[in-house]
């Protein structure tokens, strides 16, 4: 499988895909029902990297969601490569294979942009970028590592405490280096999240 390939699907599962091992591994993506262009469109992309018909999607009634299901043999050795634990695992060498194509997926699933205000002036003070990796310490490194390295964008580590008292991170930027990200990301982005851009 070619480069571009490999980084597509990697970014498909870095955000909401899931690799279920059960019965052969399969790739599997949920979104609720006002996100049915967005899986859509999922499905025609995993369509073309395995050069076969889209996955079909199913509609759930009792939770208001599509989904998409699609099993291939190579999801085998990438669920070796992202799982550890059966928690995805953001390694140094999963992370070099993404790209700005992967990335923007990976950001269309996870990440969010909000702006905040003078309480004077209610003028723009600062736009924040949130990639919600919800992950530990060192996988929270490799992350910032990679951005840091690969594309000179900082972020840093917002640390949360879930109820079970897990703590968990996940990467912030601000006004600077977001539009340096989004630099990077919008001409693979869908016009549908531009609102988690800024110009």
């Amino acid at each position: 499988m070619d480069k571009l390939k490999k980084s597509y699907l990697i970014g498909l599962i870095l955000g909401d895909g899931y690799l279920n091992p059960n019965s052969g591994v399969s790739l599997e993506i949920v979104h609720g029902h006002l996100q049915k262009s967005y899986i859509e469109w999922k499905a025609n992309l995993i369509g073309k990297i395995f050069n076969c018909n889209p996955p079909k999607l199913y509609y759930r009634k009792s939770t208001n969601c599509w989904k998409l299901s699609k099993g291939h043999r190579y999801f085998k050795i990438l669920r070796r490569w992202i799982y550890q634990n059966k928690k995805k695992h953001f390694s140094k060498k999963v992370l070099s294979y993404l790209t700005p194509e992967s990335i923007a997926i990976w950001w269309m699933d996870d990440g969010s942009h909000s702006i905040d205000h003078n309480k004077k002036t209610g003028r723009i003070a600062a736009h924040n970028f949130n990639l919600y990796t919800m992950t530990n310490e060192e996988d929270t490194q490799n992350i910032i590592s990679f951005f840091k390295e690969k594309h000179n964008i900082i972020f840093y580590p917002i640390k949360r405490k879930l109820k079970d008292g897990t703590i968990v991170y996940y990467i912030k930027c601000r006004t600077k280096m977001g539009r340096e990200f989004c630099k990077l990301i919008r001409p693979y982005v869908l016009p549908e999240f531009y609102y988690k851009l800024i110009d």
